[in-house]
C-alpha cells in the first residue's frame, strides 16, 4: 500500500501496523550547525538563527543586518525551531531577485511586485501577510474533522480491544466445558471419548482463529485510519507552526485535499460485537448407541457478533 505521508509504496509487516516503523521531525536530529558567514576552516561559531529570505545559518551577530535591511526585515527565525526541509526554500524571485511579497491565487505561486506587475496583472492577487492568514485558517478548518474522526477511531479500537478479550474468554470456558466433559465419560468410550474431544478442540480452535483473524482484520483497519490521520494532522500543525507563510500558503491546498481524502476513505466504523463461545454437553442417555457422539457439538450463538459469530452449544 502507499505511505499515507509521502506516497512510496511498501509492505505491511506480518504483525501489522505495530511493525510499521514510527519517524517525527521531533525525532530526526541534525549535526550541529555553523554560522554561514563568519565560520571559516580555522574559525567555526556556532548558528542560533536562520534567514528564510537569504536561506542561511547565521549567529546572533550575523543576524543583526537582516533585521535591518532597507526594504524590510527578514524573516529570521530560531534555528532548532526551523524544520529541516523548509531551510531550503527561497522567498527572492529567480527573474528579479526581489522578494516575493505578492500571492497570485489563479497560479497559486508567491510572486515579487516586477512579475506580479508584468505577468500576473489581471490575476487575483493579495500580500502574502494577509493570505498566509487565510491559509492557515483554513488549515484549521480542514483537520478539524479530522479531529473528531481520530477520536471516533480511537473508540472503536478500544472497542475492538474489549471485545478480543470476550472472545477469547468464551472460547478458553468452551475449552474447558469441552475436556471436563471428556474426563466425565471417558470410563466407558475412552478411545472414542479421546477422538471426539481432540476434534472438538480443533474445531474450536479453528473457529477461534478465524474469529481472532476477523477482529485483527478490523483492529488493523482502525489502526491504519488512526495511523494516515494522525499523520495529516501532525504534520499538518507542524506546518503552520513551524513552516514559513510561503510553506504554508503552498501547503494549504495539498492539506485541504489530503484531509478530504482521508475523511471519505475512513468512514467513521461501526461498532464491532466478537463471537462468544459456549458448550452443550451431549444427552448422556445416548450414550450407548453406536457411534454416539459423547461429548456435544461445536456451533455458533445467534446475535453475538456482525459478521463470523462462532459458538459452541
Amino acid at each position: 500500500m502507499p505511505c499515507p505521508e509521502c506516497r512510496y509504496t511498501f509492505q505491511i509487516p506480518k504483525n501489522g501496523v505495530a511493525g510499521l516503523t514510527v519517524r517525527t521531525h521531533d525525532q530526526e536530529r541534525e549535526p550541529s550547525a555553523m554560522c554561514e558567514v563568519c565560520s571559516y576552516e580555522q574559525r567555526s561559531i556556532p548558528a542560533t538563527l536562520y534567514c528564510f529570505d537569504c536561506c542561511q545559518k547565521l549567529c546572533e551577530r550575523c543576524s543583526r543586518p537582516h533585521l535591518r535591511w532597507r526594504g524590510g526585515p527578514h524573516d529570521v527565525k530560531p534555528l532548532d525551531k526551523v524544520i529541516p526541509e523548509h531551510r531550503s526554500k527561497s522567498r527572492y524571485c529567480d527573474r528579479h531577485k526581489e522578494r516575493a511579497k505578492i500571492y497570485c491565487f489563479d497560479c497559486k505561486i508567491s510572486v515579487c511586485s516586477m512579475c506580479c506587475y508584468e505577468l500576473h496583472k489581471k490575476h487575483k492577487s493579495e500580500q502574502i501577510e494577509i493570505v498566509v492568514r487565510e491559509f492557515a485558517k483554513s488549515i484549521d478548518d480542514d483537520i478539524k474533522p479530522v479531529t473528531s474522526r481520530i477520536e471516533n477511531f480511537r473508540a472503536a479500537a478500544t472497542q475492538l480491544e474489549a471485545e478480543t478479550s470476550k472472545l477469547l474468554g468464551s472460547s478458553g470456558v468452551a475449552e474447558q466445558q469441552i475436556k471436563k466433559r471428556g474426563k466425565k465419560v471417558k470410563q466407558s468410550a475412552i478411545s472414542s471419548i479421546a477422538r471426539q474431544v481432540n476434534d472438538l478442540l480443533q474445531t474450536l480452535q479453528s473457529m477461534k482463529s478465524a474469529a481472532e483473524k476477523e477482529v485483527q482484520s478490523h483492529t488493523d483497519a482502525v489502526q491504519l485510519a488512526l495511523t494516515e490521520l494522525e499523520s495529516l494532522r501532525t504534520s499538518s500543525l507542524e506546518l503552520k507552526s513551524k513552516g514559513s507563510p510561503s510553506d504554508i500558503v503552498q501547503a494549504a491546498s495539498d492539506v485541504r485535499v489530503r484531509a478530504s481524502e482521508l475523511l471519505q476513505k475512513h468512514v467513521i466504523p461501526a461498532e464491532y460485537l466478537a463471537p462468544s463461545f459456549q458448550f452443550a454437553p451431549a444427552d448422556t442417555d445416548q450414550l450407548l448407541r453406536d457411534d454416539h457422539n459423547f461429548i456435544g457439538h461445536v456451533s455458533k450463538v445467534p446475535g453475538t457478533a456482525n459478521s463470523y459469530c462462532l459458538l459452541i452449544i
